[in-house]
């Protein structure tokens, strides 16, 4: 490192306290999401960092840091806890000046300070001279706990200063990736089930969750869990719910989908006089069920008629006017669909 002039020390004090509203410095690290992409930083702005005398570099002369923290089980029993974690550094861009590195160094542990290096623990991970894209698999990762990522310029290749270096910095992976647990319902049923036109759907999400909000067409609330929402139409069509939660300044985010199908419409009754108006049983958008199976009972339980396919073609046969109860089976094969039931009369 070049010696300074006494000037050249008061210039350089003054670049550090005007840097200091950029730089993220030890006191106050970059926090890094999951889902929410890469933070972007520059070493050029960073401040001198203390570093212990075994730490797996010698200086950070231009440090910047970043934290991140691994889901707390205890406070969200739901979460399935696992300790892998993925942090990815990207578009490293070094000043090409002569004298500047063209690389960074970085270090990732926990501290109880990280402005206090004799409470820094042994790297988890330690890279020297990174100058291109890097992916750093962490495993054994503790729940609930906050590491922090210092990344300072490195004085490569014979350089006299630290590089200067704008770079991204990303955390992925499970034991940073809460699951809302969303899903959805219709109201009064159990399990996944066909969504149809003019039925409500109760969707929910983990309560553990603080500040759980929805968003999606015709809710009847965006806070909280349950909420419920009645698809506008028209079917059909996909709707997608998504529910969202703030923890510890990140957001979160899960969503809901499913598929909404036209109801089908069972005529109450039919007159079989051969006057070409109303003489067969109707089924509006029977069509669209490929698969439905109908059968026909009189109020005895005898079956009087059945049929797959069909195609609004049952003129009653030669049965006497009276009451007659179906069931409609619609046998998709993607849902769990409950029988449709009803009566339909026959009028002579």
């Amino acid at each position: 490192m070049t010696r300074l002039s006494p000037l050249e020390v008061v210039v350089l004090l003054c670049l550090i306290l005007s840097q200091s509203a950029f730089g993220q410095n030890c006191d106050d690290p970059q926090g890094l999401c999951s889902g929410s992409g890469a933070e972007t930083l520059s070493t050029a702005n960073g401040l001198p960092a203390g570093i212990p005398s075994n730490f797996c570099f010698d200086t950070a002369d231009n440090a910047v840091f970043f934290e991140f923290t691994t889901i707390d089980v205890s406070a969200f029993p739901n979460q399935t806890y696992e300790g892998d974690a993925t942090v990815s550094v990207t578009g490293i861009s070094c000043d090409p000046d002569a004298d500047l590195g063209q690389s960074v160094n970085m270090a990732i542990f926990t501290a109880t300070d990280p402005c206090d290096p004799s409470t820094f623990g042994t790297p988890l991970e330690c890279q020297t001279e990174i100058s291109g894209n890097a992916n750093v698999d962490l495993s054994g990762l503790a729940e609930g706990t906050t590491y922090y990522i210092l990344i300072s310029g490195a004085e490569d290749g014979g350089a006299i200063n630290p590089g200067e270096c704008e770079l991204s910095v990303g955390v992925d992976g499970p034991a940073v990736s809460f699951d809302l647990n969303a899903d959805f319902q219709l109201e009064g049923s159990q399990g996944d089930q066909i969504i149809l036109e003019g039925q409500t759907v109760e969707l929910f999400a983990d309560d553990a969750f603080p500040n759980l909000t929805w968003s999606g067409e015709g809710l009847n609330q965006t806070e909280g869990t349950p909420v419920t929402a009645l698809p506008p139409g028209p079917a059909p069509q996909e709707y997608t719910y998504t529910v969202t939660s703030e923890i510890d300044g990140c957001l979160y985010v899960d969503q809901v989908t499913f598929t909404l199908r036209r109801a089908i419409q069972p005529y109450s009754g039919f007159t079989p006089n051969g006057d070409g108006i109303n003489d067969t049983w109707e089924i509006s958008r029977i069509e669209e069920w490929e698969n439905a199976q109908i059968i026909v009972y009189s109020r005895w339980g005898t079956k009087v008629f059945q049929a797959t396919r069909y195609n609004n073609d049952w003129d009653g046969d030669d049965l006497p006017a009276a009451t007659y109860y179906y069931v409609i089976e619609l046998n998709d094969l993607q849902f769990n669909l409950e029988p449709i039931t009803g009566s339909v009369t026959i009028m002579r």
